[in-house]
């Protein structure tokens, strides 16, 4: 009964998405909304980058407490979800901030923030409408790059920090 109820209560949340339809910004509207989808990517993309940093420091911090104390699994944990969840939805708040403005402000729809904590379903909606209105995504890319190299990083040290796991953890 439970799981028809959670596959009902899915495909609900789910054709909304399923049924929406892409509504072009109008052309009149299509430089302001390059002007100032640009300048919030650029006013986010520094402080996205030091979050991402800030995120790299405290995993070094886990890593080197895990090495002069010994393994903890808390630390562990904490370490390991920097890498899995931190650090890829670092500009999640960014992507929600441009849909929030192409929507409410360009296409005069009530935004709905995305149950997610991915920044893939979001960008799948802006895309056409920066591909549309030439909108520049290099420091979209770059951050996306710069997470993925980061999380390289974080990931040797859960590689090291599991060399201190004993046999019976």
């Amino acid at each position: 009964m439970k799981n028809s109820f959670l596959v009902l209560c899915l495909i609900f949340v789910f054709c909304d998405f399923a049924f929406a339809e892409y509504k072009p910004i109008p052309q009149n509207l299509s430089k302001q909304y390059k002007y100032e989808i640009e300048q919030i990517i650029n006013k986010e993309y520094p402080h996205i980058i030091k979050n991402i940093d800030d995120m790299v420091k405290d995993a070094e911090l886990l890593k080197n407490k895990i090495y002069k104390y010994g393994y903890n699994t808390e630390d562990y944990i904490k370490l390991a979800l920097i890498s899995e969840t931190n650090i890829p939805s670092a500009d999640l708040d960014l992507y929600g901030k441009l849909l929030q403005v192409t929507n409410e402000k360009y296409l005069g729809i009530k935004y709905k923030p995305l149950g997610t904590d991915s920044v893939n379903p979001i960008d799948d909606i802006l895309s056409q409408y920066f591909i549309d209105n030439n909108v520049n995504r290099d420091k979209l890319n770059k951050i996306l790059l710069y997470e993925n190299k980061k999380i390289k990083v974080v990931n040797k040290y859960i590689q090291q920090a599991e060399k201190y796991r004993s046999v019976n953890n």
